[in-house]
């Protein structure tokens, strides 16, 4: 494939200054001044050990995810952590693909004006709800895997945490970052379809208490759609020094780059998509194109006053460029039957943004005793700066209509087709957010926790329009709040009340009009009871919960009782139960797996949403589940496979089109010797027709059964 020569360059520069900077690090270190050293020693660090001596294990560590680091049993809210041993048994090498073992996820497609990962939790979008490494990272584009450490799932409103947004919960990516051990990996991976794919994973230490770190990955794949594709890389290079020491600061920058052929997937007919083969790709391959970028760049600095206080500043800058020209299949208005002359018509899609982010993030984390209990105290400052520019694109020359049952992906482009081509309606936007947080998790009693937080957010966003339409502003002051209250009676069980509120003004996602203008923020509320179980002797943890997710006032348009506003007159909520497991059942039998009922409802709507009033709210099916496990045999073989089901989704409010629900069966099988490990993945092995995004428009298929064949070198 043509695109592929940047990414072998890439990887081959990468492989270059890794091997540079192992050579240059030998003779590098010496040993820390006494002054150093004593600190060092009353600090009394964790001595890091090679986790490559140990069993690999899905059970949930210590996560940051709460704000404060801490064990997942101490947070009174449902949290899956998707590790990288899980990531890597997958091979999963996209955002999407690491997320099939979260509970009540769902994938919606790239429409709406959305390009990159949309993804609804508990019933509600979470595309303004993504984050890195607990920053926001609301930008669209297509999430990579390969400098993930592990991917945590915060559950409910949690708006006190996180700021704006959190309805269904958040979602925050963790990197992976330099540690005082020397090693590394280089992996390539080849597969169906074409697939190919190389990974760089080199850490080298460079001192007593410094260390640095690279990751680089190069893709390229074709699909079982005849014309999509992916060509991407991405580089990661880190640096972390004075590691457990008193003052400890590290630098990153995070780079991802493709070029894709986009799949806008199959139309509906009468509701369902249309009786077509999965593999009928209605795009136009050879003008078809997403090239989209990624960049941030971190600096962090913690200082430890001592072992018991912690104050973190982080500073992120972002910058992300995306370019879309697309197809969406479009069957003609009443179409009521389909014969081999049937026409779809090929929506133009196209648009593209600059987004750029500003971030300064403070946190004081503290242990102290008072009124006779133990309080773990935060406080915290963050002060965010959004900066977004985004157009839609157009040219002369209108898509060429194909064949439903016979399309053709590599038709001709019409003369003059990119002639004319112009961005229009472009628009500005820029958002200024400050927000004060403070939480207390106070030991009230042997056994018993309560958590307390507050926040305050003051968002002020600008939105700049062509003339004539012109400028619009909204300022919003929203407090939220978070409680709960923890009994753990032993070690090993954890029983918990939750309650969390959040808000979504209307200039969140980088939009705002006359009427959204004058509109206060939605508010949200969680409701949670759970339990956190810690089984065969703390291998394995397992969590149930029940909960209730409601918008309490969702924006609604009724242009006979109010035109200067949207009326905050809708509300909805999702009722659910959820399970989860998680660790090791045995010294050689892992296992991943989870379960979620839940009922989603439109209980209130008016003007132009009336129609949705008791209707399931889109893409919140009634089930999910899957299971992954994974089993050692002897000293160098481990077999795995498991399952993924979602019930059926609608791919709108009003419930007219919806997507089937689908089972998928995966499976691995791997040899590791001293140094190198050989995997064979293989994913929807019973090759059944799924439909994975959906969209009110069209649906997108899953892949078929396919293969992928890794070898990894450690070293």
């Amino acid at each position: 494939m043509a695109r592929s020569a940047p990414s072998r360059r890439l990887l081959a520069a990468a492989v270059t200054a890794a091997v540079s900077a192992h050579a240059s690090a030998q003779s590098a270190g010496s040993e820390p001044p006494k002054e150093e050293r004593k600190k060092e020693a009353e600090l009394k660090p964790v001595t890091v050990t090679n986790e490559r001596d140990r069993l690999p294990t899905y059970q949930p560590g210590i996560t940051s995810v709460g704000k404060v680091p801490q064990l997942t049993r101490d947070i009174p809210q449902s949290v899956t952590i998707v590790p990288e041993s899980l990531i890597h048994d997958r091979n999963a090498d996209t955002f999407r693909e690491a997320l099939r073992n979260v509970p009540g996820l769902t994938f919606n497609a790239g429409e709406g004006g959305r390009i990159g990962d949309n993804i609804t939790l508990r019933g509600y979008s979470v595309v303004g709800d993504l984050y890195l490494d607990g920053i926001r990272d609301i930008a669209q584009y297509n999430r990579d895997t390969f400098n993930v450490e592990r991917i945590e799932v915060l559950r409910g409103s949690s708006s006190m945490l996180y700021g704006r947004g959190s309805t269904g919960g958040i979602i925050n990516q963790v990197s992976k970052e330099p540690v005082l051990v020397d090693g590394g990996s280089l992996a390539v991976t080849g597969g169906s379809h074409r697939y190919k794919r190389a990974t760089l994973d080199a850490n080298q230490r460079i001192g007593d208490n410094a260390a640095i770190r690279l990751n680089a990955m190069a893709t390229d794949a074709e699909s079982f759609r005849e014309g999509v594709q992916t060509s991407r890389w991405g580089v990661a290079p880190s640096a972390r020094w004075g590691i457990g020491m008193p003052d400890e600061f590290a630098l990153s920058y995070y780079h991802l780059e493709y070029d894709d052929v986009p799949d806008y997937g199959v139309p509906y007919f009468q509701g369902k998509p249309a009786p077509v083969p999965v593999e009928n790709f209605y795009g136009m391959a050879r003008a078809d194109y997403q090239k989209d970028e990624a960049g941030v760049a971190t600096a962090s600095w913690t200082h430890r006053f001592d072992a018991k206080t912690t104050f973190k500043t982080v500073l992120r800058s972002g910058d992300y460029e995306r370019n879309l020209w697309a197809v969406a299949p479009r069957l003609a208005p009443g179409t009521a039957v389909l014969t081999d002359a049937t026409a779809v018509n090929r929506q133009r899609q196209a648009r593209g943004g600059e987004e750029r982010t500003l971030t300064s993030q403070n946190d004081l984390i503290t242990e102290q005793r008072a009124f006779g209990m133990k309080h773990l105290l935060l406080a915290g400052v963050e002060v965010v700066r959004e900066k977004a520019g985004r157009w839609n694109t157009t040219g002369t020359v209108p898509n060429p209509p194909t064949l439903l049952f016979h399309p053709d992906p590599w038709v001709g482009l019409p003369a003059g087709y990119f002639d004319n081509v112009i961005r229009t309606n472009p628009v500005s936007y820029t958002a200024r957010t400050v927000g004060i947080y403070a939480q207390d998790v106070a030991d009230i009693a042997p056994s018993w926790k309560a958590v307390l937080g507050a926040r305050f957010d003051r968002f002020d966003a600008d939105y700049d329009r062509a003339p004539p339409a012109g400028p619009l502003s909204r300022l919003d002051k929203v407090w939220s709040w978070r409680a709960g209250v923890l009994h753990q009676p032993d070690d090993s069980q954890t029983w918990y009340a939750a309650y969390g509120t959040s808000f979504n003004p209307s200039g969140e996602l980088y939009s705002l009009d006359e009427r959204g203008a004058n509109t206060p923020p939605e508010k949200n509320r969680n409701i949670e009871l759970g339990t956190k179980w810690e089984l065969a002797d703390g291998d394995l943890s397992v969590r149930a919960a029940i909960y209730r997710s409601e918008k309490t006032n969702e924006r609604n348009t009724d242009l006979e009782v109010s035109i200067e506003q949207n009326l905050l007159s809708g509300r909805r909520h999702t009722d659910g139960v959820e399970v989860e497991a998680a660790g090791r059942i045995t010294r050689n039998w892992e296992v991943f797996a989870g379960a979620a009922r839940q009922r989603g409802v439109i209980d209130e709507a008016t003007g132009q949403q009336s129609a949705t009033l008791g209707k399931v709210p889109l893409n919140t099916p009634a089930y999910t589940a899957s299971l992954w496990t994974v089993y050692r045999i002897g000293s160098r073989w481990r077999v795995g496979g498991g399952l993924e089901a979602v019930g059926k989704r609608y791919g709108n409010n009003t419930n007219t089109v919806q997507a089937p629900a689908y089972r998928r069966w995966d499976a691995m099988v791997s040899y590791t010797a001293p140094g190198w490990e050989v995997r064979l993945n293989g994913m929807n092995l019973t090759d059944e027709d799924i439909y994975e995004g959906v969209y009110q428009g069209h649906v997108v298929p899953g892949a078929k059964r396919n293969f992928q064949l890794t070898f990894e070198y450690r070293f």
